[in-house]
């Protein structure tokens, strides 16, 4: 069995929908996806913004390991500098 994939646009519609006051249930039928994941969606949303739903996430967590590893090389550098 293989995973559906949604495009950024579709999960966005779908939050909108439900912030709009449309119900979670009757939303999750319309869209045919479980309504955990629209919750899960909106609360990637509510916290991430536009770039929680940027194609399936990868560029959300590769921006994420990106700052992280600045925040290290800066460090070492200040270790180094020591």
């Amino acid at each position: 069995m293989t995973r559906r994939r949604f495009t950024r646009e579709y999960k966005l519609e779908a939050v909108r929908q439900v912030e709009a006051g449309m119900g979670l249930e009757e939303e999750a039928r319309q869209y045919d996806v479980h309504s955990n994941m629209i919750r899960k969606w909106r609360e990637l949303y509510r916290k991430h913004g536009e770039k929680a739903s940027a194609e399936h996430g990868v560029m959300y967590r590769e921006e994420v390991k990106i700052a992280a590893l600045e925040r290290k090389i800066g460090q070492l550098t200040m270790e180094n500098e020591f």
